[in-house]
């Protein structure tokens, strides 16, 4: 029997920078805009673990309060890894179970689009590219 603590997948035991760590190692804007019962919500900069959580919060405040449709823009957005992917396939969930027509744009060609293609978004949350 192996005594050895079971580690995070990919993981040597490190963690991430936790809420109260200081400011995350990279960085992500939100921007949210609603107009006529829609929201568009734009992402730009790097998604990943280290602050992931935080872009999901600003995310799902800008579609509370009960729009028709939810834009998600991420063709501002230079890095995701699986931790931003998650956050999409669980926006997607969460807009299907409220009855919310949503879909993500993004980049036409370049890291996040074959992020994203790779991960199967599109099963999620209809996928646009953006030329």
């Amino acid at each position: 029997m192996n005594d050895r603590p079971v580690l995070p997948a990919g993981g040597d035991g490190w963690v991430a920078p936790g809420r109260d760590d200081g400011p995350a190692a990279t960085q992500a804007t939100v921007v949210v805009d609603r107009r006529d019962g829609t929201a568009h919500i734009a992402v730009s900069g790097e998604l990943d673990l280290a602050n992931a959580k935080a872009v999901e919060q600003q995310i799902l405040r800008g579609v509370g309060g009960g729009p028709t449709a939810v834009t998600l823009d991420l063709t501002g957005l230079r890095y995701i890894d699986s931790a931003g992917l998650w956050i999409l396939f669980r926006l997607g969930r969460h807009l299907a179970a409220a009855k919310i027509a949503g879909e993500v744009v993004v980049p036409a060609d370049g890291p996040v689009w074959r992020m994203v293609e790779t991960a199967g978004v599109a099963a999620a949350i209809p996928v646009r590219p953006r030329r």
